[in-house]
């Protein structure tokens, strides 16, 4: 993905140093009649390497675009195989044991409903990440309150977060204040990266949401006091299907950063393997 975007950012940084040279040069064309002509041929050239340049960096855009849709592609035909074969293994179980009953058939039952429900969570995950994704690119952004909102979207993962024996502490939530976003999908980010952070302390310990507010940004730390990410995976931590995760589909963080570029903002990482991690979430006041 860095490879990717090199480019992309090289002829950004040519087009800026290419802007730059315009004033200069209109500058000495008015104040040198006698060299106008050829400076208003070379302004002429340069203008003409500013729109090439402009054609070119849209086709890699469109090409890295592409590329990324058809890897996405092959990662969710990939990820929807697994919890499918899943269900029809116990279904194939549930007839089974309604056709010739025994002794234990209410206890194989049980724990096959159990994970036909695990199977079918799964799949609504994938579907809701592929959607997310779907959405970022029109979404409209509507101004409220980003502390309560994410509050209530956090108060979803106590649960999870009690189970793993994963202390919760937010701050105070007005401390965020108003905000333009887009609830469904700025929720998909928090939650992502929320149970990201309970996902990370297997053993227990503590997480923490804490708000700061600029005049022109708001950020949101959630800092785990969890394993760690290793320094060598941190600058692919937010790739398309990149992932360290037994199980993982390497879409959850890729999500985050699309959804907070979306919105403005953007998404950081700081990390110290065995000591835990702070995701900072940065959106741009209204």
């Amino acid at each position: 993905m860095d490879d990717a975007r090199a480019p992309d950012a090289l002829l950004d940084q040519s087009l800026a140093v290419l802007r730059q040279c315009f004033p200069t040069l209109e500058t000495a064309a008015a104040q040198a009649p006698h060299v106008a002509p050829a400076l208003q041929e070379t302004l002429t050239a340069l203008r003409g390497v500013e729109q090439a340049l402009h054609q070119q960096r849209d086709v890699l855009r469109r090409a890295h675009h592409f590329a990324t849709l058809g890897r996405l592609a092959a990662g969710l035909t990939h990820e929807i195989r697994n919890p499918l074969g899943v269900l029809f293994l116990h279904i194939d179980l549930l007839e089974e044991e309604f056709r010739d009953p025994s002794s234990e058939s209410a206890t194989v039952i049980a724990q096959t409903f159990r994970d036909i429900r695990t199977a079918l969570t799964r799949l609504d995950e994938l579907v809701q990440d592929y959607l997310s994704l779907v959405r970022v690119g029109t979404i409209e952004l509507e101004v409220q309150d980003v502390g309560a909102a994410v509050q209530a979207w956090v108060a979803e993962l106590h649960s999870l977060a009690s189970q793993q024996g994963v202390t919760m502490q937010l701050e105070d939530p007005t401390t965020a204040g108003l905000l333009a976003f887009h609830p469904s999908t700025l929720r998909r980010a928090v939650l992502n990266v929320v149970q990201n952070a309970i996902e990370a302390m297997p053993q227990g310990g503590t997480l923490t949401l804490e708000w700061s507010r600029t005049a022109t940004e708001v950020h949101l730390r959630v800092r785990d006091s969890g394993i760690g990410i290793p320094a060598a995976q941190v600058p692919r931590i937010f790739e398309p299907l990149y992932t360290s995760k037994p199980g993982g589909t390497g879409l959850g963080l890729y999500i985050v950063r699309e959804i907070l570029v979306a919105h403005g903002g953007r998404v950081t990482v700081e990390s110290v393997e065995g000591q835990g991690t702070t995701f900072t979430c940065t959106l741009p006041t209204p």
